[in-house]
């Protein structure tokens, strides 16, 4: 079974309480509050060691904006000190799919951390979902989806937002079930969800995920047909 890490977008009170109800929280270093150096290695010693950190990349790092350079520096320090599991990059819509952004990402690729830590990429706006994927994979990050809505791409490890209120906000079983379906097989999945839901979700998905095991534990069994049985009969 895959092992489910599920959190928010920022950290919601106490650090201690949060990890309490929570396996991950995604920090947005310079977007977020957040304290430098030896508190934020005084954050990893305050919490679980299976409890995980995720960092996402700034706006201005997501933008390639004038305060580009110093805002990696900050993010990538914060992901050291935190031991983070995963390095996240969320490109606005005003990042289209030209031949100039996509060297922009590669680029920013060869930055970030080589081994030990997911380096994923959600991309808004205009892109085509075959084409991200390729343009991810070409750069050696992991595209990013809404495991609520869309397809994931097959592989050990997800990355999911779910993201879109409207729907999330009335997140029923048939979607939960739809979540789990695709995380199921993966050794490792990441789901961040806004607040409201995200109780609900991992109740909803825990259950989830053990009918499936089970209904794979139980094999099938065969039952023969109306044609099979009267032959049976007449033999």
């Amino acid at each position: 079974m895959a092992r489910i890490l599920i959190g928010l977008p920022q950290l919601v009170g106490k650090l201690e309480n949060y990890a309490g109800k929570y396996d991950l929280v995604e920090v947005a270093p310079i977007d977020q509050p957040l304290p430098q150096g030896r508190k934020l290695r005084a954050w990893r010693k305050r919490v679980p060691p299976a409890f995980t950190f995720t960092v996402k990349l700034p706006d201005a790092v997501a933008t390639f904006g004038a305060d580009y350079e110093a805002a990696l520096t900050t993010a990538l320090d914060a992901a050291k000190n935190l031991e983070a599991a995963a390095i996240v990059l969320c490109t606005p819509p005003s990042i289209r799919p030209t031949r100039k952004n996509r060297d922009r990402v590669a680029a920013l690729r060869e930055r970030l951390p080589a081994d030990g830590v997911v380096v994923a990429w959600e991309a808004r706006g205009m892109w085509e979902p075959e084409d991200f994927i390729e343009t991810a994979y070409d750069a050696g990050l992991l595209p990013v989806f809404d495991a609520a809505q869309d397809p994931l791409p097959p592989g050990p490890i997800a990355y999911t937002r779910l993201r879109a209120m409207g729907i999330t906000m009335a997140i029923g079983q048939d979607r939960v079930s739809q979540v789990a379906e695709q995380l199921a097989d993966r050794r490792e999945a990441y789901v961040v969800v806004e607040r409201p839901i995200a109780g609900r979700l991992r109740a909803g998905l825990q259950r989830a995920m053990d009918q499936q095991v089970t209904r794979r534990a139980v094999p099938m069994i065969f039952k023969p047909s109306a044609d099979l049985l009267a032959d049976d009969e007449e033999q």
